[in-house]
């Protein structure tokens, strides 16, 4: 999992490497099916992310995730409350009793395997969004469930990655978009190098950067170092004009006429660099 997770942060495809992680985690978890999945417990909607290909069209399981909240799945309701994000099976959260006997697990025994386990990824109040992943004969054991809790910071991990250069992404001008791809290459930078660069953007600092995408500190200053060195900076200030004018940042309010003392500030002690 973790060279996997290493190959995700090395892609510039933001959706094609989280298969390749499921299908690792049916493989150790003898899994049936493994989704990725967000609901809305008080508004009783749901979609699936991303999923293995052997399950199906994505159309017809987003049908069964609502299916799904509608009955009353647990991990809905308990995850959208935020209070804990442990890994966690359906009949931990709702007692092996209730569970057997609910709506939901009739659907689950019909469709993907009775038996589920929640690994729950970082959501708004209100959201249930984490990884679903399904047993045909039996529970999920406790060498598996504690296999669950020790990866799941590395999936939060990846997640965040994915969502931050997938935000990068959306803030480029789809008219300059294959010039800004072109630069990216020339310069070699990495797809994790371009989230930190982002963050960098939005006057993040080295600890908000590293919380953001669970990394240490360090590891971001090492980061920015090598933006640095690739764009032939001396500190962030610099970096950022400079992303800036190759088209990798959008240009900032504060490069307008008046109002430089704003970008200034963004290379400044204020922001802890």
């Amino acid at each position: 999992m973790l060279e996997l997770a290493v190959a995700v942060l090395e892609s510039p495809d933001v959706d094609r490497p989280w298969p390749l992680v499921q299908a690792e985690l049916a493989r150790v978890l003898q899994s049936s099916a493994v989704a990725m999945s967000e609901t809305h417990w008080q508004r009783r909607e749901g979609r699936v992310l991303t999923w293995m290909p052997s399950m199906g069209p994505r159309q017809n399981l987003t049908a069964l995730v609502v299916r799904q909240v509608r009955a009353g799945v647990p991990f809905s309701a308990y995850y959208s409350t935020g209070a804990d994000s442990t890994p966690l099976t359906a009949a931990q959260i709702s007692g092996e009793r209730d569970w057997r006997n609910s709506e939901s697990y009739s659907i689950a025994r019909e469709t993907l395997g009775a038996h589920m386990l929640a690994i729950p990824l970082p959501a708004p109040a209100g959201v249930a969004r984490g990884f679903v992943i399904h047993h045909w004969e039996r529970d999920f054991s406790a060498a598996e469930r504690a296999y669950a809790r020790r990866i799941q910071p590395l999936l939060t991990g990846i997640d965040r990655h994915q969502q931050h250069l997938r935000r990068w992404r959306a803030a480029q001008d789809p008219a300059t978009g294959p010039a800004v791809r072109d630069a990216v290459t020339a310069l070699r930078l990495t797809p994790r190098e371009v989230t930190v660069l982002h963050l960098l953007g939005r006057t993040l600092t080295a600890a908000a950067i590293a919380r953001r995408l669970g990394i240490s500190p360090r590891t971001v200053h090492n980061h920015v170092r090598n933006l640095y060195r690739k764009l032939g900076t001396a500190d962030r200030l610099a970096a950022v004009m400079r992303a800036q004018q190759l088209g990798l940042l959008p240009p900032s309010r504060a490069a307008a006429p008046g109002s430089d003392h704003r970008l200034a500030r963004v290379g400044g002690d204020e922001c802890g660099w």
